[in-house]
């Protein structure tokens, strides 16, 4: 477990505990150096979006000690199934809302918010899912029913049987619902393939979306905790380990592993739509 997921794990642990969460509130309180503008904020997105990167950043003391928001995790992963009734609560950040755009909308909001989707190409997504599902991820719905499907196929049949069930999920309509947010003013579409081309520049974009305003210091330790390099040890972004999580962390592997049949039936199943999301066929 690397140092960052054992500190996220504290970090929410202390906070949803009930004989912990007082003292630990009381601690961070007198850490506390600014407070965050917005009521609450909501990450919103599919899974294989580097959820778990920004699960981190949120439940980071350094951004908690100059937001006052407190992380709490969106652990249901049924797009299509998903309903929030309630407000969050004042002072929190929803972390990895796996919801589409209606569902978000949906939401009981307060007065102060602002939100963000996550945007990743999904030829990329998909061989994030069949690594992911096939070797690493535990053992939760859906990945204990594909695992064993996965491993008793040829990879071309289990990246076809896997786009159908990305498709039945409601995996690829969620990202086409979220295009009808690009005209609301309290959310901003930011894509995976920025995240990966440039860790800090992307991280220094969302807090400054998010208006947090963080000394040089306090976000050279952020980005220090967080960044590819932090989650993988010697392992360079862009060197392939199929049994970590964090397996690549690059935009385009895709064209590694489509082949003729894969991009047939990935063509079929999203119709020509691709490009809708700012995505060619090249």
């Amino acid at each position: 477990m690397s140092a960052k997921t054992l500190r996220t794990r504290i970090v929410e642990f202390a906070d949803r505990t009930p004989f912990v969460r007082p003292v630990w509130s009381y601690y961070r309180s007198m850490q506390q150096k600014d407070r965050s503008r917005f009521d609450t904020i909501y990450h919103c997105c599919t899974q294989k979006t580097a959820s778990q990167w920004f699960r981190g950043v949120f439940a980071d003391p350094v951004f908690r000690d100059h937001t006052g928001l407190i992380s709490v995790p969106y652990i249901d992963l049924g797009l299509k199934e998903a309903r929030i009734d309630q407000e969050f609560g004042s002072g929190t950040i929803a972390t990895h809302l796996y919801i589409d755009y209606p569902t978000y909308r949906a939401i009981p909001k307060p007065a102060r918010y602002r939100a963000f989707f996550i945007m990743r190409d999904p030829r990329d997504a998909i061989v994030s899912w069949y690594f992911s599902a096939r070797y690493s991820h535990p053992l939760v719905k859906p990945v204990d029913e594909l695992r064993p499907a996965l491993q008793s196929m040829e990879f071309e049949d289990g990246m076809i049987f896997l786009i159908d069930k990305l498709e039945a999920y409601g995996s690829f309509t969620t990202q086409f619902s979220w295009l009808e947010a690009k005209h609301d003013p309290h959310v901003r579409l930011m894509r995976y393939e920025d995240l990966a081309a440039d860790n800090r520049a992307f991280l220094a974009s969302l807090l400054d979306y998010l208006e947090v305003d963080l000394p040089e210091t306090a976000f050279d330790t952020l980005y220090a905790r967080n960044n590819f390099q932090t989650l993988t040890g010697p392992r360079k972004q862009g060197e392939e380990d199929i049994h970590a999580h964090n397996r690549k962390g690059v935009a385009g592997d895709w064209r590694n592993h489509f082949t003729a049949r894969i991009r047939d039936h990935f063509d079929k199943v999203m119709g020509g739509r691709l490009e809708r999301l700012g995505y060619t066929d090249g």
